[in-house]
């Protein structure tokens, strides 16, 4: 499906639209894991998360730009898709579950998109979203299954290799599994040597589900506040390249996840998602894997409100 040369021919595309992230040494998790750590911080991309490098490829990928774009979105891949449509100025609809906060309707409508809420989870309101785009003029951009929304994702993993040159371990987050689908496959198609670790947490684990039963599981309904990872299945084909790349998955509870954004917060001064802060409950609680290697944590989104947080702070840790 995918070559080196996919993904170079990705990076160029988007280069006008999408800087390259910064990496930076975490000194306190290099100290508290015997290791060296970098973060790469795609949440100081456009529109606070990843999502924005896919969604560009996506339209710029295609011989002339569409007429319209609909998608459907937990919230940061819809915040990607509008940036990029407002970039190259073609309309865009979003249609979000109907649990989706009004912080995140608000920052889409911002950008210009029209918004709606349909479907208890993002399975149902892409559903929805595919009957709306059934005229040819419209595309329709998936938020981790279609192929150009994967390399242009993968994009970061060529960044890296310029930034890092060599590192021994990669780990991210996964709903519905493009991010670190399209990362695991540029670095291999790069001839990385890199052990790729996945998270996720309690009630959005349908990769940890998929990968224990070695079949493709749907979750009857996603539970955990991350819904940035609220995927109840991915596609045949993300499971396959997880299934033969990830080298471990883990599983972490909200209330660990939440504890983790603010530890974060207060050691890194970067106020993240649960989608993200997961990665760090997961390596602080494996920390013996890490020591002696040089480790990246995908840092993938920061959307999320403060008053969202005080609400998962007396939820959780109160």
């Amino acid at each position: 499906m995918t070559s080196l040369s996919d993904f170079e021919a990705a990076r160029r595309r988007i280069s006008d639209y999408v800087d390259p992230s910064p990496i930076k040494k975490s000194d306190w998790l290099s100290a508290e894991l015997n290791a060296e750590v970098y973060l790469k911080l795609e949440c100081l991309q456009p529109g606070r998360s990843f999502k924005i490098r896919g969604a560009t490829n996506a339209l710029l990928s295609r011989e002339k730009l569409p007429e319209k774009v609909i998608t459907a979105s937990g919230g940061n891949h819809g915040l990607g898709v509008a940036l990029a449509c407002n970039r190259l100025g073609v309309p865009c609809l979003v249609v979000l579950p109907t649990s989706t906060s009004n912080y995140r309707v608000q920052l889409l409508e911002d950008l210009g998109a029209d918004v709606m809420l349909f479907g208890d989870a993002w399975d149902e309101s892409n559903k929805y979203a595919l009957q709306l785009a059934e005229e040819p003029e419209i595309l329709y951009i998936h938020p981790f299954a279609d192929r150009e929304v994967i390399l242009g994702q993968g994009t970061i993993a060529l960044e890296l290799i310029d930034q890092l040159s060599e590192f021994d371990i990669l780990m991210a987050s996964v709903g519905g599994g493009g991010l670190l689908g399209g990362i695991s496959l540029a670095l291999e198609s790069s001839n990385a040597s890199v052990k790729i670790y996945s998270v996720e947490t309690e009630g959005a684990e349908s990769l940890a589900k998929s990968l224990e039963k070695q079949k493709l599981v749907e979750l009857p309904a996603i539970t955990s506040i991350a819904k940035t990872l609220g995927a109840k299945k991915t596609t045949p084909f993300i499971f396959k390249t997880m299934q033969r790349l990830v080298d471990r998955y883990f599983v972490v509870t909200d209330t660990q996840a939440v504890d983790a954004l603010l530890l974060f917060l207060d050691k890194e001064k970067l106020l993240v998602e649960p989608a993200t802060s997961c990665i760090i409950a997961a390596a602080l609680q494996n920390k013996e894997l890490f020591s002696g290697k040089k480790v990246v944590f995908i840092i993938c989104g920061s959307n999320l409100s403060l008053a969202e947080v005080e609400i998962w702070k007396q939820q959780f840790l109160q």
